[in-house]
C-alpha cells in the first residue's frame, strides 16, 4: 500500500475531529483549522482550541530566549546585601540549601525543584517536542512520549510565583541591610516573560495533530519495509473486542477503545473517569485540613537581630507589612497565603459533596469555580519562596539571622496537598449526575464517555452522533 493511502486509511479510522471536553465530558467535534478561530464547548464554554497563526515558530523563539535566560540564571547571583560589614548573596539555589541545611530538607527540595528543575524540564521538552516537528531529527514517538507529560510539569514550573515571593522578601531586607540588585535578577525577569508568551503562543492541539502526522508517516514506512506486520484483527479478535467511546485525558482525543488501552495518538493509557478520583481528592483535603490549622498557629520563621529575637506566624508577617504601609504586599501576602488556601478547601469540599450527592444544579458555575482553584492554587507558596531567600541571605550570626521554624513545612505540605487534590478532582463527574435518569441508581450509571444525544444536538461546533 502506498504511503499517502496508508495514511489516510489509519486517519479515516480514527475520530480525528472528536475531542472530549475534559470538564464536562461532551464530545464535540472540532471545525477545520482556521487561525485565529477559538473553538469552545458549547455545554461548559471550555476553551478546546485557541487556533494560533504562528503554532510552531514563535513557541521556539520564545523557548529559545526563555532557555538563555534561564541558564543566566543559574550561574549568576540574584542579589547581593551588606551588613555589619559582611555581605551575601543569592542565587536560584542558596535558599534551598539553606532550608536543608537548616534540617527542612523536604521543602528546600521541593523550592528547588519548581524553581530550577522543572522550568528546566519544561523549556527542554518544549523545544525539543517543537524543534523536532520543525526539522524532524527527533523520532516522533520520543517527541509524543515527552509532550504526554509537559501538562504535567506546567503547574509546577513556579518562576513567576518566585518573584512575588523575592518582592515580599525585599520589603524586609531593605529594614536589615543594604540591598543590591543582581544582574541575574533581570535574567529572571525575562525567563518569566518568555516563558509566558511561549505558553501563550504554544497550540497544544497544533502539536498533537502533527506529532500524529509525522508518527502516521514513520508508521508507514515502517509498514512498507516490514508488510507482515499490516494485518487487521482476525475474526476471533473481532468478536471478543468491545470497544467503547473513551477520550483521552492527555491529548483529549476520542478513540474507539476499551479502558487500559493506549490513545491512538499520544499513547497514553485510557481511562473513562480518573480513578478513585473522589477518594483521593477527600484523602488530599482532609490532610491539606489538618495540616492548614498548625501551618496558621506555628510559626513560619524566626528573626534574630542585634539580641533581639522575634518569631512570625503568616498573619504576623502580613501585620507587619502593614504596620510599615505596605498595604498592597500586605494585601497579596493575605490573599495568597490565607485566602486562597482556604478558599481551595472549602471549594473543593464542596464540589465533592455535591458530586457525590448527585446534584444536578449550577454545573457551569460549579466548572468555572473549579477552574478558578485550579489556577490561582500555585500562588500560595510566595510565603515559601519569602522564607527561602530570607534564610539564604540574612546570615550574620549575632547580629542579625533568619531561621525558618516548623510553621514553614506544614504550610508548603498544604500548598502541595491542595494541589494534588484539585489534579485528582474530576469535574466530569459532576456532569455526569445530569445524565443519569432519575431512577437509575448509583450501582448502575451508564457509559460516562458516551455522548448525549441533547448536548450533542446543542453543540455550536458541529457535535453529532459519534460515527462508529
Amino acid at each position: 500500500m502506498a504511503e499517502p493511502d496508508l495514511v489516510e486509511a489509519r486517519a479515516a479510522y480514527r475520530l480525528d475531529h472528536w475531542r472530549e471536553c475534559p470538564d464536562c465530558g461532551l464530545l464535540s467535534s472540532l471545525p477545520d483549522m482556521e487561525p485565529g478561530l477559538v473553538a469552545e464547548c458549547p455545554r461548559c464554554r471550555k476553551t478546546l482550541w485557541r487556533m494560533l497563526r504562528a503554532p510552531f515558530s514563535f513557541p521556539i523563539a520564545c523557548g529559545m530566549a526563555a532557555t538563555l535566560f534561564y541558564a543566566f540564571a543559574l550561574v549568576a547571583p540574584f542579589l547581593e546585601i551588606s551588613a555589619y560589614g559582611r555581605f551575601q548573596l543569592a542565587r536560584l539555589e542558596t535558599g534551598p540549601d539553606a532550608l536543608m541545611s537548616q534540617g527542612y530538607l523536604m521543602v528546600g527540595m521541593l523550592v528547588l525543584a519548581v524553581t530550577a528543575i522543572f522550568p528546566g524540564v519544561k523549556l527542554g521538552i518544549m523545544l525539543t517536542t517543537m524543534i523536532g516537528l520543525e526539522t524532524g531529527f527527533v523520532p516522533p514517538r520520543v517527541s509524543i512520549a515527552l509532550f504526554r507529560i509537559y501538562h504535567r510539569i506546567t503547574p509546577w514550573s513556579m518562576i513567576d510565583v518566585y518573584l512575588l515571593g523575592f518582592l515580599v522578601a525585599y520589603t524586609r531586607l531593605i529594614a536589615i541591610a543594604h540591598v543590591h540588585l543582581d544582574t541575574s535578577l533581570y535574567a529572571l525577569i525575562g525567563l518569566m516573560v518568555s516563558m509566558a508568551a511561549a505558553d501563550g503562543a504554544l497550540d497544544h492541539e497544533a502539536v498533537w495533530r502533527a506529532l500524529e502526522r509525522q508518527d502516521l508517516a514513520a508508521d508507514a514506512r515502517y509498514i512498507r519495509r516490514h508488510p507482515k506486520v499490516a494485518r487487521g484483527p482476525t475474526p476471533g479478535e473481532q468478536e471478543r473486542a468491545e470497544p467503547a467511546v473513551i477520550g483521552c485525558h492527555v491529548c483529549h482525543l476520542v478513540n474507539h477503545a476499551s479502558p487500559g488501552d493506549h490513545c491512538r495518538r499520544c499513547d497514553a493509557l485510557l481511562h473513562p473517569r480518573k480513578r478513585d478520583s473522589a477518594a483521593r481528592t477527600w484523602a488530599f483535603l482532609i490532610a491539606a485540613l489538618c495540616l492548614y490549622i498548625p501551618a496558621n498557629i506555628y510559626p513560619v520563621m524566626l528573626i534574630t537581630q542585634i539580641g533581639t529575637t522575634q518569631s512570625f506566624t503568616i498573619m504576623g508577617g502580613i501585620k507587619e507589612l502593614v504596620d510599615y504601609g505596605l498595604l498592597p504586599l500586605a494585601a497579596l501576602v493575605f490573599l495568597a497565603s490565607i485566602t486562597i488556601p482556604l478558599a481551595k478547601l472549602i471549594t473543593l469540599a464542596y464540589l465533592l459533596v455535591q458530586t457525590q450527592r448527585g446534584r444536578t444544579t449550577h454545573l457551569n458555575g460549579r466548572t468555572r469555580a473549579f477552574r478558578v482553584i485550579d489556577f490561582i492554587g500555585r500562588w500560595s507558596m510566595i510565603d515559601i519562596f519569602m522564607i527561602s531567600i530570607l534564610v539564604a541571605l540574612v546570615r550574620f550570626d549575632q547580629f542579625a539571622q533568619i531561621k525558618a521554624e516548623v510553621g514553614a513545612p506544614c504550610f508548603a505540605a498544604v500548598v502541595v496537598l491542595t494541589m494534588f487534590a484539585v489534579m485528582t478532582f474530576d469535574p466530569r463527574a459532576m456532569w455526569d449526575a445530569a445524565r443519569r435518569p432519575e431512577t437509575e441508581t448509583a450501582a448502575h450509571p451508564p457509559p460516562p464517555a458516551s455522548p448525549s444525544p441533547a448536548a450533542a444536538a446543542d453543540s455550536s461546533l458541529g457535535a453529532k452522533d459519534v460515527p462508529a
